[in-house]
């Protein structure tokens, strides 16, 4: 039954509103008293009960948003599976190619030298931010920033640079190791009860710690460590090591032999770096790549190697457009980034329904179908085949023109003809567009 006028006050509306949590509901279940309240303005009033939706409104995602958002990430297949939802919006919207076209380019604007040491001053040392923070570790080492936005930290050494410490007791024992971590080893010592140093804390004596020397080369500290240990004991103190000096706590696996024995199986540094990741990494760590790697094939072409002439001479090799792409992805992208790749590749067979079908059965396989977009999304064999061959125009003069641009006078026209309940279903794109543009008073009830 109709209702009267005035029968809609606020009271009312935020009454039928009280029923739902979110306004997605009362809007879908009583969309009268929503749209009355939203035309006089009581809607933030009669919903500040309600849950805040985390779904955006119309219109949110705007091509600024987009980018903004893009800045984040360091790939569009991390973009991709990150923001699913804005992804589909970016491609719906062209924008594609001028959000992450030149994600590299964006990456440089986001990550400078302020950002870098903002991020990183949560952190203690290079490893944590390494670690947590991947994107703005590379960015500051590649730029020659990581000493300056690392000044705050404490140096702590690896397998392959390590420090000499004591503990020295009030009773003039002490105790001379080597480590990588001075911190984390003091704390070992005092928390860890098989330790010689943890049973003689537990006598009551007091005690005091020192780091006796920087984070030198591995095989220097071990010698530093016998010859600190002979110092101490010529001093009068006793000695509590109970193992005999120069161990180093752990295994050196990767010397620069052992690196380059392994090397020595492969021709190319990315085959080497897939099945040798332990002898690689430590090789790049030490910079000893170039030298063991010196007998591989580089496949790295050098800047301005990727001419047009030479695009072109590779492109001639392939039949296909997807062949060219699989085995020549240098000549692709290059070609790609200079505008030469619809040049280059003119003479290809983009796809494989070119020599399958007729001018005759693309024709009767279009006439089932009133507009384009139905005839490619159902027919796409039939309709690339007819695009190719440029019969598109032709076979398809019988259908309908695209639906009209949603302009006010279109609608206004619509609303003149429809109820609101006719609207709504049969033209949603124009219910949504004359609601939001505030066009529904011309609605009939």
């Amino acid at each position: 039954m109709r209702k009267k006028e005035n029968y809609w006050t606020k009271e009312k509306c935020h009454e039928i509103a009280l029923k739902y949590n979110t306004r997605k509901d009362f809007r879908d279940n009583d969309n009268y008293p929503y749209t009355k309240a939203y035309k006089n303005g009581w809607l933030d009033d009669i919903c500040s009960h309600m849950k805040i939706s985390s779904i955006k409104p119309l219109y949110f995602w705007t091509k600024e948003r987009c980018i903004d958002l893009s800045f984040t990430c360091k790939s569009r297949k991390e973009f991709r599976e990150k923001y699913k939802s804005v992804y589909n919006i970016v491609c719906k919207n062209g924008w594609l190619d001028d959000i992450i076209g030149d994600s590299k380019q964006q990456l440089r604007n986001y990550w400078t030298k302020e950002k870098c040491h903002e991020i990183v001053l949560k952190y203690e040392t290079k490893k944590e931010f390494r670690l947590n923070e991947g994107i703005a570790f590379s960015r500051a080492r590649n730029n020659g920033w990581l000493d300056d936005i690392c000044s705050h930290m404490k140096i702590i050494g690896n397998l392959y640079k390590r420090c000499i410490y004591s503990f020295e007791f009030s009773d003039n024992s002490v105790y001379i190791g080597l480590t990588y971590d001075f911190d984390d080893r003091i704390y070992k010592h005092i928390t860890k009860s098989n330790s010689s140093v943890y049973k003689h804390l537990n006598s009551g004596l007091t005690y005091k710690t020192k780091q006796l020397t920087d984070y030198v080369d591995v095989e220097k500290a071990k010698i530093l460590e016998g010859e600190y240990l002979e110092k101490y004991r010529k001093n009068g103190w006793e000695i509590l090591n109970r193992i005999k000096t120069g161990g180093i706590g752990g295994k050196l696996k990767w010397t620069k032999e052992k690196c380059h024995i392994k090397a020595l199986k492969y021709q190319y540094r990315t085959i080497f770096s897939i099945n040798e990741k332990g002898a690689y990494n430590s090789a790049k760590r030490n910079n000893w790549l170039d030298d063991i790697c010196s007998h591989m094939i580089s496949t790295r072409k050098s800047n301005g190697y990727w001419t047009k002439e030479k695009c072109q001479e590779v492109a001639l090799k392939y039949k296909t457009f997807k062949e060219f792409y699989k085995n020549e992805k240098g000549a692709y992208y290059s070609s790609k980034k200079n505008g030469w790749l619809d040049n280059i590749t003119s003479h290809m067979i983009y796809n494989k329904y070119n020599n399958v079908y007729t001018y005759k059965e693309c024709k009767n396989e279009a006439l089932k179908y009133d507009y384009k977009s139905h005839f490619k999304k159902n027919s796409y064999k039939y309709y690339i085949k007819s695009k190719d061959e440029n019969w598109l125009d032709d076979i398809c003069s019988h259908m309908k023109e695209k639906k009209k641009e949603l302009t006010k006078e279109y609608c206004l026209d619509l609303i003149s003809k429809n109820t609101r309940s006719e609207l709504r279903k049969k033209y949603k794109s124009v219910y949504r567009k004359s609601l939001k543009e505030g066009w529904l008073e011309r609605l009939k009830n």
